[in-house]
């Protein structure tokens, strides 16, 4: 834990200790201690995904396997490796709908009839991926793999 955030809890404690003491509300305590939260998960480095998603292709409806996808994700950042440009893409939080907390860390791909969930929890520090609506995939959801950067691979 950096110092700054040490130097916050304990300034927090001891106001929560006198305001206790003193019988007084203390609804801006609540909302200093989400802060100090929120800035712990947005300090959060990136984690990069592998996920074996099945993908539906073309208008027969038959579904393929792709291989692996591989997602960096961080605080308000989701996004995918791009094998033939070698780099990720855009980021498609700012499109689509993510979401940070102190469980998970989450993005959400809506389409018109399916979403795609692709997240981290953190009590478990397992990655997944989740199909939402008509996908008419073989399986709905799955694990992802924790993996290296694939930026800094040579190959």
């Amino acid at each position: 834990m950096t110092r700054w955030l040490q130097e916050i809890f304990r300034a927090t404690l001891l106001t929560f200790e006198r305001a206790v003491a003193m019988k007084i509300r203390v609804p801006l305590l609540v909302g200093l201690c989400a802060a100090v939260q929120s800035h712990a998960a947005w300090s959060m480095p990136p984690r990069f995904l592998s996920c074996d998603m099945p993908m539906q292709i073309g208008s027969t409806g038959t579904v393929a396997q792709a291989g692996p996808r591989i997602f960096r994700i961080a605080p308000n950042s989701l996004e995918e490796w791009s094998v033939g440009d070698r780099e990720f893409g855009p980021n498609l939080c700012d499109t689509f709908s993510c979401r940070s907390d102190a469980q998970k860390l989450e993005g959400s791909l809506t389409m018109a009839s399916v979403a795609f969930n692709i997240g981290i929890d953190h009590a478990t520090g397992r990655g997944y991926w989740r199909a939402k609506g008509a996908s008419n995939l073989p399986r709905v959801e799955g694990a992802c793999d924790l993996v290296a950067d694939p930026s800094l691979s040579k190959e």
